[in-house]
């Protein structure tokens, strides 16, 4: 059997494979000769199975490359832009109940209802609160927040100076209102105010917003409501998704009064791998609460919000959701502190947010220039505004918000290594190092095959043989000598 084995074998190696090396060895010739040729093939079999390994293994890390490529379009969807004041409360808006109800928590009087810092005040401020007869106020424990933010914050038609799209006028109507960390923000191109998003024809200044904005610093309150920025003054903007809520407490930018911010924003669309390439979020509508889109800036609000829910057992005037809105006393004691422990990521309050998979994003570059305002008190002299030049220098925002050029910029991962680039790895190595491929295997099987083949007939041939020998062994038994000598003693005596 052994030299049966052998003998197939040998000849396998010789004729029916060609696995390169192997016939050498088996073929006809001095042992140092096959020697050789076997310590080559086995150096060679070493060699690919120690690059299969590392192909493998690199397959199954999962690695990707960025392919980033420009596409040009023939218009691009305009961004929505946002714009809220630096300031949070119009001064002159401020009642007698409201100063009762908030003014102490704002750090605008103190327990006695005198005000904290008069020198920041206007006089005609001064004297209003000082005729105030705080005996007759008691505080509401009803006090409605969302009223009074909106109410105290500025107005979007009485910021607005001038505005433009496209060259062509807009009105306050054009912007939808939204709460943020300072209160009144308004949003163009927001997703709720029309069914077709603004979009851009062509490249530059005349194809996009330009807005002429009166921060109103005279109406500017002190504050030490962290949710405002007292010691700013000007806008704070921020461009996003017309679908996604703004983030403008932590990704906002801020253009001052007396300056024309120009805005050069470009048009970028991300395309991640999913999970196990990379960690971001395969979205989907529903998948927030509060939100009908997944965004990180939805995300981290929502988390934010849920935050300072479990904590207070209220939201703040910008947060979404069904809870109870804060009043002045757990606002300021309570839901204040919580947000920024969840903002900073403070202990098992932190924001685990990732980013969605599909993300579109407009990445820009600003410039500032300094206005005239003598040229520009000339061009209002006629008008209902009839600025002076001080007041332009202190109060005017100029904001040219426009695309850059008419082109998106594409950025997609892909794969670094497919099912297929693997195969063609595996078949390159294994030929490159063997001569092999896929049809050797298939000769490898074969002789394994009819290996096993032959071992199963030889066994059964074998059984075979063995009851064959057991049945003539029976058949052929030899004769006792007793009995045969009994037979001779019977013949004697029939003889007789």
């Amino acid at each position: 059997m052994g030299c049966y084995k052998r003998c197939y074998l040998r000849q396998w190696a010789l004729t029916d494979t060609d696995l390169h090396g192997v016939k050498h060895i088996a073929g006809e010739g001095g042992i140092l000769r096959r020697l050789i040729w076997a310590a080559c093939f086995l150096a060679a079999l070493v060699v690919f199975l120690h690059q299969a390994t590392l192909t493998l293994i690199h397959f199954v890390e999962k690695h990707h490359v960025t392919k980033v490529d420009i596409s040009y379009r023939k218009k691009l969807d305009f961004p929505a832009v946002t714009v809220c004041n630096f300031n949070k409360y119009r001064e002159s808006a401020l009642t007698d109940r409201d100063i009762r109800n908030v003014g102490y928590h704002l750090g605008i009087v103190d327990e006695d209802h005198n005000l904290i810092n008069p020198y920041l005040y206007t006089e005609e401020f001064r004297r209003k609160m000082a005729a105030v007869d705080w005996s007759v106020h008691d505080i509401d424990d009803e006090y409605n927040m969302t009223e009074f933010t909106n109410r105290t914050g500025h107005q979007l038609d009485e910021m607005i100076v001038e505005c433009s799209w496209r060259d062509e006028p807009c009105s306050p109507d054009d912007f939808h209102h939204i709460f943020s960390h300072l209160g009144n923000c308004y949003t163009f191109n927001h997703v709720a105010l029309a069914t077709e998003r603004h979009s851009s024809i062509s490249a530059g200044a005349a194809n996009g917003l330009k807005l002429t904005l009166n921060i109103q610093e005279e109406e500017y309150t002190p504050s030490n409501d962290l949710h405002g920025a007292a010691e700013d003054a000007g806008i704070k903007w921020m461009l996003h998704h017309p679908s996604e809520p703004p983030y403008v407490k932590e990704l906002g930018f801020g253009a001052g009064p007396g300056h024309h911010t120009f805005v050069a924003v470009r048009h970028e669309e991300v395309e991640s791998l999913p999970s196990p390439y990379t960690p971001c979020m395969e979205t989907s509508a529903g998948f927030l609460d509060h939100f009908d889109h997944y965004s990180l800036q939805a995300c981290r609000i929502e988390c934010e919000t849920e935050v300072v829910v479990q904590r207070c057992g209220c939201r703040l005037v910008e947060q979404p959701g069904n809870a109870p809105v804060c009043n002045p006393a757990e606002t300021h004691e309570c839901a204040q502190a919580a947000l920024v422990h969840a903002v900073a990521g403070h202990g098992d309050q932190a924001c685990d947010c990732s980013s969605p998979c599909s993300v579109e994003s407009y990445p820009f570059t600003t410039t500032n220039v300094r206005l005239r305002a003598k040229y520009i008190e000339r061009i209002y002299s006629n008008t209902t505004h009839n600025f002076s030049a001080d007041y332009i220098q202190n109060n005017l925002v100029l904001l040219s918000i426009y695309y850059e050029a008419l082109n998106a910029e594409v950025i997609e991962q892909l794969p670094e290594m497919t099912v297929p680039s693997l195969l063609a790895a595996l078949g390159g190595n294994f030929g490159l190092f063997l001569g092999a491929s896929v049809l050797t295997i298939v000769e490898l099987l074969e002789y394994v095959f009819d290996e096993l083949t032959a071992s199963c007939t030889r066994r059964k041939t074998s059984g075979r043989i063995s009851n064959a020998r057991e049945i003539l062994t029976v058949r052929a038994a030899p004769i006792s000598v007793i009995d045969t000598e009994k037979e001779l003693e019977h013949g004697r005596q029939w003889n007789r």
